[in-house]
């Protein structure tokens, strides 16, 4: 078969392409590697059609049978050895595959569309982004008097324009702590149900997170998306491609979802902690060694271990004014009087011998 007029909505409707994108490693993925070199002129084409790929397999993930597999290589085996007359078809066959094609494309059609839908939605018109680089916290005003404190590696979006009518709305990637102004002439029993001008959402990766007045921290980093909230109440949504959840969060809950663990998860944890970072130092008070050990897991995606279970109940008091994990760990040993181990992200403390 001749593949050198593909258009990228034939690349698109093409299973064996389809399946190269699914599996890089699989027969048609070996196979149009190889044509692709061989014609550098359709990879444009090929690289815009694998993307619509990609983003309709995120929206609703389709595995790749291997008999798929089997019949693509015979076929394209086929097609290497002897390109194949163009057959006359029928009027009722030339009428079934037309059918089938229009049914393909809408199916895809209909799936990016959701998978748009399911994204967040970005700001319309001008846009103000607000960056704070490596090593670096900044405070941001926004015109509503709600303030934001960005971590070092994060960014804030918003509409360059706000007024009394508009959302509040903003995107963050990174992390970010918010402590939102109230709006609400009244008390608000839904927060979901609020009117847009009245709610503030922060949208962070897949999660969306809706408040009125209050204090929370927000993270995308370590491969998940967490919400700590210090004060009031929160509303949680997560959307995915079969389901909508909710969750309403109380002070002192962390909620997280993850791509290995989607669903949207609470538990409980000692708040200030989280948001120690954003005066450049933790505090505690007889704090136990088992919520500093968590704090490391959440914050920097460490994985923790105590050589010692007794450890974990240990209290700790004191001051540690630093907040990057290569200096933390080697300040929190000391004051713990252990010995800590750390390769790559793996961290173990031990008792000092």
């Amino acid at each position: 078969m001749d593949f050198t007029h593909y258009t990228v909505d034939d690349f698109l409707l093409d299973e064996s392409f389809q399946a190269y994108v699914a599996d890089a490693d699989s027969v048609a993925g070996h196979f149009w590697q190889g044509w692709l070199l061989a014609h550098p002129a359709q990879q444009a084409a090929a690289d815009e059609a694998a993307t619509l790929v990609r983003a309709l397999r995120q929206a609703r993930p389709l595995a790749v049978p291997a008999s798929l597999e089997d019949a693509e290589y015979a076929r394209l085996q086929q097609a290497i050895r002897q390109p194949p007359a163009l057959p006359r078809l029928r009027t009722q066959r030339r009428w079934r595959v037309l059918a089938g094609v229009l049914t393909s494309i809408l199916v895809m059609a209909l799936g990016l569309s959701w998978w748009r839908w399911l994204a967040p939605a970005t700001p319309a018109g001008d846009t103000v982004r607000y960056a704070a680089g490596a090593s670096q916290r900044r405070t941001v005003t926004l015109p509503d008097g709600s303030v934001v404190v960005l971590n070092a590696n994060s960014t804030l979006t918003t509409a360059a324009h706000w007024t009394a009518a508009s959302p509040r709305e903003v995107w963050l990637t990174g992390e970010g702590f918010f402590r939102v102004a109230h709006r609400a002439p009244r008390p608000v029993a839904d927060i979901a149900a609020a009117a847009p001008t009245v709610k503030f959402v922060v949208h962070a990766a897949d999660l969306n997170i809706a408040v009125l007045g209050t204090q929370f921290d927000v993270s995308t980093q370590a491969g998940a998306t967490k919400v700590v909230l210090a004060s009031g109440r929160v509303a949680v949504e997560r959307r995915s491609w079969v389901m909508r959840e909710n969750l309403l969060m109380q002070p002192g809950d962390l909620v997280e979802a993850s791509a290995s663990h989607p669903q949207l998860t609470r538990r409980r944890v000692p708040s200030a902690l989280y948001s120690a970072w954003t005066k450049g130092f933790f505090e505690f008070h007889q704090t136990p060694v088992r919520d500093i050990m968590q704090l490391l897991r959440d914050t920097y995606g460490l994985q923790v271990s105590v050589a010692d279970p007794a450890l974990l109940s240990q209290q700790v008091s004191g001051a540690v004014a630093v907040t990057k994990a290569e200096l933390l760990l080697p300040a929190l040993a000391e004051i713990l009087d252990l010995r800590v181990t750390r390769t790559g992200n793996i961290v173990r403390f031990a008792r000092a011998r």
